[in-house]
């Protein structure tokens, strides 16, 4: 291995103040304020150059880069500074061969240097312990010159960040990682923290990850958990439970518990054989309880199944203080799912997916249709049908845009506007007499369902607004109609029967009473279910006799604003405050009534958060040759539901929309072509390895840049590749011995 040699001119500022290209220049004092610069003046045109020699040298060279040429060196001195940058360049390649060299042979993770590597600038300063400050800048030296390169431009600071990218890369196409992983915080702390390490580095091995970082990763989580835990007795809690079917065909139910300060993951059981007796159900759930403790569950969310709907039946006539509420999201899909089914609906979502089915499954067409209305058309949402009206909102927007792509230069020129299907996906964008109006009816049916679904589908308490909101929706939708009955009677009755006879519940009513933003505004709702809804719900959760009157005969203090509730900060905060927070600040003279509003203003009304972290339990527990004890699969899953569940958390902390989704998967209707053959599933890793081979067999020996100039183009510039790959969580050579120790 050869050791780079030291560059003239180049490292250290002090060999910089000896570099020969100061013999054509001079070096000037920097004016006030600017002293991180160095100033130069050109010995031949005068010419004042910031940026010390190097720019100075590029000046008299000519090469235009950063600095205009001097146009009176002399022909001699221009070769001869050409030549030092050609010299600076080759051994500028020479340092970066050496370093790779350091890297392949292991002597750059410290195997040619005694004792460890300074980390980063502060070790460069502190002594360690048993060292001597001769022994400190020996290693120093060492590290100076035999390892690092020289000091670099950013021309090579530049490369070498892409040597580091391409590594990076390579570890996720070699291991099938999902690009979207890149978007995760925990990704930019890994490479913050080895980076911060600095040079030296040992990875952890695989048994390191699967034991003491694996326990170490565990521990961490688990006290997030008992964080939240404390505040269950305050709250009291939801337990959410969601049956669903991975792609082996098991049967797997989440279980979660929930309250305002966040949601915590229990565990996912497999029910394969059994996910469809009400029996099992109801023995599941009611051990969940009494590892909780009942005195803390107020209700249980689950899907509108039935076997959890008689399970749910089973469990309040055991429990006589608890609540089963189906989830109010599934509720409200099927809502716009029955409206989706109406004809005049179902006409205009079939020709709308075709229209997206068409330019996502094209390359060029879908870069010229971002080109032409700037953002995408398919509008991921938490339901399927939410997707498919969000996406009908995004046209209606997109209209005027999407007319003129279909009417220009780029499109009419091309060869997709040949097609049978491009000519038809045009006739359905340019029809303003059937599909546009069309498109206008469904969004007046559904928006406000939409908004609806905003408000249950987040993890924050939306008890006190669903009751109030489906009113609402009601209202509007009369409204889209002109107040005309007949016309939006169908809508009103699909919304009703669901409503009365699966979602409506005591806890949503009692929960609207119990709102300020709702009980003291002139429109509150007299109907008397509202009543009978608060007191059901008082009878039922509230057990001690005592507690009871007493917060029966506090209501006359909310209902009249007496107290704290008069005063002005109370008056002011209501209508802008959650609830649950305002009724804890406010309610201080009524406790046993602030105890039961708090309960009740805290709830969940779906069980979303069960069904978004599906894949969870599938990245780990989907193996075929999975090896890893039950144990550490059950930390895995604990640790990643309950990492994604606290992260989703902070990011509704920041008002983002809980509705629209990163991403959409890349099977979802609006964007997957109909496919005929869509036979039994397949292991990811299996269909990963098809995908490669097909691949290879496909490149190997062609040329890449084979195609239209058109798709060529569009390949160059597709900024937004669908990042939905597979994701696997590489475990097939862990044993099945030990758990967490080394």
């Amino acid at each position: 291995m050869v050791k780079p040699s030291k560059n003239q001119g180049e490292g250290s500022s002090s060999n910089k103040d000896k570099d020969p290209a100061w013999q054509y220049g001079t070096k000037l004092n920097p004016p006030a304020g600017k002293t991180g610069y160095v100033y130069a003046k050109c010995k031949y045109c005068n010419k004042v150059i910031t940026s010390g020699v190097g720019r100075l040298k590029e000046h008299l060279a000519g090469t235009h880069k950063n600095v205009a040429p001097c146009k009176s060196v002399p022909e001699n001195v221009k070769k001869d500074v050409l030549a030092m940058l050609k010299n600076y360049q080759d051994q500028k390649h020479v340092n970066q061969k050496f370093f790779d060299e350091m890297v392949d042979s292991g002597s750059y993770f410290g195997t040619g240097v005694t004792g460890p590597q300074p980390r980063g600038p502060i070790d460069r300063f502190v002594t360690r312990p048993g060292s001597s400050s001769r022994d400190v800048a020996n290693e120093q030296e060492v590290v100076e010159d035999d390892i690092l390169p020289n000091k670099m431009s950013k021309t090579t600071m530049r490369e070498r960040r892409n040597l580091v990218c391409q590594d990076v890369g390579r570890f996720f196409f070699e291991n099938a990682i999902a690009f979207n992983v890149a978007r995760s915080p925990s990704y930019f702390n890994m490479l913050r923290s080895v980076s911060n390490y600095g040079a030296g580095f040992k990875p952890p091995s695989m048994h390191e990850l699967r034991t003491w970082i694996l326990k170490a990763e565990y521990d961490t989580t688990n006290t997030y958990v008992e964080e939240v835990k404390k505040t269950w007795p305050h709250t009291g809690v939801t337990i959410m439970s969601y049956g669903w079917s991975d792609t082996r065909n098991r049967g797997l139910l989440n279980i979660l518990v929930n309250n305002q300060y966040g949601n915590v993951f229990l565990r996912s059981v497999d029910a394969s054989d059994r996910v469809k007796y009400a029996t099992y159900l109801f023995e599941l759930l009611d051990g969940v309880v009494e590892e909780i403790g009942e005195s803390l569950v107020v209700q249980i969310v689950t899907d509108n199944a039935s076997a959890y709907k008689a399970a749910g039946r089973l469990l309040m006539e055991k429990r006589k203080h608890l609540y089963w509420t189906p989830c109010a999201a599934h509720c409200i899909d099927l809502m716009l799912e029955k409206i989706g089914e109406l004809p005049q609906n179902k006409n205009v979502l079939i020709k709308a997916k075709k229209v997206t089915n068409f330019i996502y499954n094209r390359v060029w067409v879908l870069q010229l249709m971002r080109k032409f209305i700037g953002k995408d058309l398919v509008r991921p949402g938490p339901t399927r049908f939410a997707t498919a009206f969000l996406t009908l909102d995004c046209m209606a927007t997109a209209k005027e845009p999407l007319q003129r792509m279909f009417v220009s230069k780029q499109w009419t020129s091309s060869r997709y506007a040949k097609l049978v299907e491009g000519k038809e996906v045009k006739m359905i964008v340019m029809d303003d007499r059937t599909f546009w109006p069309r498109v206008a009816y469904s969004i007046k049916t559904s928006r406000p369902l939409v908004e609806v679904l905003r408000i249950v589908d987040g993890d924050e308490p939306a008890m006190g607004f669903i009751y109030g909101a489906m009113d609402s929706a009601k209202e509007k939708i009369a409204e889209n109609f002109g107040n005309q009955y007949s016309t939006y009677s169908e809508i009103w009755k699909i919304i009703d029967e669901k409503w009365e006879h699966q979602l409506h519940r005591d806890l949503h009513a009692a929960a609207y009473y119990l709102n300020p933003r709702f009980k003291w505004e002139d429109d509150f709702s007299t109907h008397v279910e509202v009543k009978k809804g608060l007191y059901a719900c008082m009878e039922r959760l509230i057990s001690d006799s005592s507690d009871f009157n007493q917060a029966d005969a506090q209501m006359d203090e909310y209902r009249y604003k007496r107290g704290l509730f008069g005063m002005r900060a109370a008056q002011n905060s209501y209508k802008t405050r959650p609830p649950v927070e305002w009724w804890d600040q406010f309610g201080d003279h009524i406790p046993e009534l602030r105890a039961f509003a708090v309960k009740i203003l805290g709830l969940t009304c779906s069980s979303s958060a069960c069904e978004r972290n599906w894949s969870t339990f599938n990245q780990v527990h989907t193996k075929r040759r999975n090896r890893l004890s039950a144990i550490k699969l059950n930390s895995l899953v604990f640790i990643m539901f309950n990492k994604k569940l606290k992260f989703r958390k902070s990011r509704l902390q920041k008002k983002e929309d809980n509705l629209i989704f990163d991403n959409v998967s890349s099977d979802d209707e609006w964007i997957a072509e109909p496919n005929a053959d869509d036979g039994e599933s397949v292991d990811a890793r299996d269909e990963l390895a098809l995908v490669v081979d097909e691949m290879d067999n496909e490149f190997r020996g062609v040329d890449l840049t084979v195609g239209t100039k058109e798709d060529n183009e569009a390949r160059e510039n597709e900024g937004d590749d669908n990042e939905n790959d597979i994701t696997n969580l590489d475990t097939h050579e862990e044993d099945d011995r030990l758990s967490f120790e080394d």
